[in-house]
């Protein structure tokens, strides 16, 4: 028997598989931690922990992907009426869950170029007993496949088949940058979608929903799904709509809000039957939004289940509170004269303010003349430390920008506005306080929920991304998903140069400009790619004055997102770009383009984390074609400044006048606050799992009947 008691079909031992990923020895690993922080995710999870570190699992889905691949090649000779027919029984198959007569295997006299997998067809076909059912999910995605190319122009090639099978087995996936995640996931989305339950496909940014919605469209028609995406602003009875079809794009905070917004309506009901009472009472129907969480095929999925999952999504009402509003406003003239050193202290780091005695003595003189909220010592002290971080924590143009009078909170990850988000504890109104724009009225909580609480909730889970590298541990742990590396397609021609370092920006920005310069006279296109808004939109006026025109692409021209892309491989293009573009953008190169070095990237500064660092470099050189990335770093450079140890920080100054130390050691301190700040990421999310579970138990009513 293999392992977890699961016995291989002897088609598996008939075609070359190729070597499974890197497993290791067969060690213990702890179970899916589910939403009620039991302890146990049941035996099926743990077969296929085990089938996976075993190789097991991989050989079979490598086996699979043979068997598709050359069934593939016999669906090229299929008519569209036979593609129909085939695609409708191959449906009811997987939905059902029956097997087919192994004499309803289609046959054909192809060529067979792909040699494992027309053996394992023959095999097939010559078996008297009844096909399996893992071998109906090839031949189903080798129908699918031929759809893709007859519908949208795209033939999958063995890695992406290799990929949906993956997700459709139910784990995460590693797929080079350029490989093809978005129609790999449309695939896995297409057999999941057959099941007859609802099927999320998550994505990072509303842009990608409504183009890979938009892009695949057809491919889901002629499998007779339909697709929606889900965007924020949608009117109720539109919304509602959405959620009612097969295949739902969105962003895990959309899904998260609407589920929460559900969760309200039905008064935490989440299991069936009590759902289905709410929907039988006049009206209750019209009001759920969702049709419940059955299925998430995640897209980028260590952007969303882990570089995004830090904070946990509230649902808020407002509640007027005036007196806490002119507090607010007190607040803010207080701060503007206490002493930072003498009457606080900021980690940075932790993004923390702490009062000294001297300043929590000067404050209780200072109020003792204020209202009676001010008497309250514990009160007082979050008012200021409100106050001074809004002032000394909270940038403008970095953590937040001022549109239409409002206060709008940037993505860090992506750069791109948070729509409908605020701080809580009074942080939104103390920033708002500190930028003279009308205060809103607080809020009070409806409802909340951490987005590992909320992705734990699906029944069945997958993804897919270009850099998994350091969490596969974590996603194993918190969302029970193994990690399954995907073979290349084509080598890699993207060339990455050495670590560029400079004593401080200033001199890093003078120089990337000369660089931009440079490769412009050369006719590349260039990506610069900038942590915050206000850095790019500075490299534009600087390149402006040189004469150059770039286009910018950050939270404030999210509108003319697809035309930036679009232009942005043509020659001589530059593009000044945050994080919003280093996630599954796909530039086109034009053909001279192609032949002279391909596009070209320009790192302005590192990220706490390095796999952004190299989504950043992945718009280049994708499938196979030439490119090139630059990585730059400064020593005053937010990263080296928060997450260096405090024992090397006085070592920056050495650094600053010695370029040759600065190149041994620039490489290592790099690494090194990466290291840290990924290490503090991942406690903070762990801190918020243990804290949301607390809160679970406490709170009587956030029991959904589990």
């Amino acid at each position: 028997m293999s392992p977890a008691g699961l016995e291989p079909h002897p088609l598996i031992a008939s075609a070359e598989v190729l070597p499974p990923a890197r497993t290791g020895l067969l060690r213990w690993a702890p179970p899916r931690e589910l939403a009620d922080g039991a302890a146990s995710s049941g035996p099926a999870a743990w077969r296929l922990w085990l089938a996976h570190r075993s190789g097991w699992l991989a050989r079979r889905l490598h086996a699979q992907a043979d068997q598709a691949l050359a069934a593939a090649e016999l669906a090229c000779g299929w008519d569209d009426a036979r593609l129909d027919a085939e695609l409708l029984r191959l449906r009811q198959a997987l939905r059902l869950g029956r097997p087919l007569a192994a004499r309803d295997v289609p046959a054909s006299g192809a060529s067979g170029a792909n040699a494992a997998g027309a053996a394992s067809a023959a095999t097939l076909r010559a078996m008297p007993r009844a096909v399996p059912q893992t071998a109906v999910l090839a031949l189903a995605l080798a129908a699918v496949a031929e759809v893709a190319a007859r519908s949208v122009g795209r033939r999958p090639y063995r890695v992406q088949l290799l990929a949906a099978l993956a997700m459709h087995e139910g784990l995460v996936v590693q797929m080079k940058a350029g490989e093809g995640k978005t129609l790999a996931v449309a695939l896995a989305a297409v057999l999941q979608g057959w099941q007859g339950r609802p099927c999320h496909v998550v994505t990072a940014n509303e842009y990608l929903a409504q183009r890979d919605a938009e892009q695949m469209a057809p491919l889901f028609a002629r499998c007779g799904l339909r697709a929606t995406a889900v965007v924020h602003g949608m009117p109720a009875e539109a919304l509602r709509a959405a959620y009612a079809a097969d295949l739902v794009y969105a962003t895990s905070k959309q899904l998260l809000a609407d589920h929460l917004c559900d969760q309200i309506v039905l008064g935490g009901a989440t299991d069936a039957a009590r759902r289905r009472i709410h929907e039988l009472r006049p009206g209750g129907a019209a009001q759920v939004r969702t049709r419940g969480l059955h299925a998430a095929l995640v897209d980028e999925a260590d952007s969303v289940m882990i570089d995004e999952a830090n904070t946990p999504l509230i649902i808020s009402a407002p509640q007027p509170n005036p007196l806490l509003v002119a507090a607010v406003l007190a607040a803010r003239d207080i701060a503007d004269g206490l002493q930072d050193g003498l009457h606080y202290s900021i980690d940075a780091r932790l993004r923390e303010v702490d009062l000294t005695d001297a300043g929590r003595a000067h404050l209780e003189d200072l109020t003792r003349t204020l209202p009676p909220v001010w008497h309250a010592p514990e009160r007082r002290d979050d008012l200021i430390r409100q106050a001074v971080s809004a002032r000394d924590l909270f940038l403008r143009d970095r953590h937040y920008i001022v549109q239409d009078g409002k206060i709008e909170i940037l993505d860090e990850n992506t750069g791109r506005v948070m729509e409908g988000r605020t701080w809580s504890y009074g942080l939104h109104q103390a920033i708002e306080a500190r930028e003279g724009v009308e205060l809103t009225q607080p809020s009070k909580t409806l409802a909340r929920m951490s987005f590992q609480d909320f992705f734990c909730r699906y029944h069945r889970l997958a993804g897919a991304s270009g850099t998994l590298q350091g969490v596969h541990g974590e996603l194993w742990r918190t969302y029970g998903l193994p990690s399954f590396t995907v073979p290349t397609r084509l080598p890699s021609r993207l060339e990455v140069a050495p670590l560029r370092h400079f004593a401080n920006a200033q001199a890093r920005r003078a120089a990337l400009l000369d660089e931009v310069v440079r490769l412009h006279a050369l006719r590349l296109p260039v990506l610069v790619g900038t942590r915050r808004l206000e850095d790019s939109e500075a490299l534009a006026t600087e390149l402006a004055r040189r004469g150059l025109v770039a286009a910018v692409l950050n939270a404030r021209q999210t509108a003319q997102e697809a035309a930036v892309v679009a232009a942005a491989g043509r020659p001589g293009s530059i593009t000044v770009a945050t994080n919003m573009a280093g996630r599954g953008t796909d530039i086109l190169l034009d053909g001279a383009v192609r032949e002279h070095g391909g596009l070209q990237v320009l790192m302005f500064e590192p990220h706490e984390s390095a796999r952004v660092d190299w989504q950043l470099f992945g718009r280049a050189g994708r499938q196979g074609q030439p490119g090139a990335a630059q990585p730059c770093v400064a020593l005053d450079d937010d990263l080296l400044l928060r997450h260096l140890p405090w024992w090397l920080r006085p070592l920056r100054s050495a650094l600053a006048g010695s370029s040759g130390l600065r190149g041994l050691l620039i490489a290592p301190l790099v690494r090194l606050a990466q290291s840290r700040a990924g290490r503090h990421a991942a406690l903070q999310r762990r801190w918020l799992q243990q804290r949301e579970r607390q809160m679970r138990k406490q709170l009587s009513f956030a029991d959904d009947g589990r």
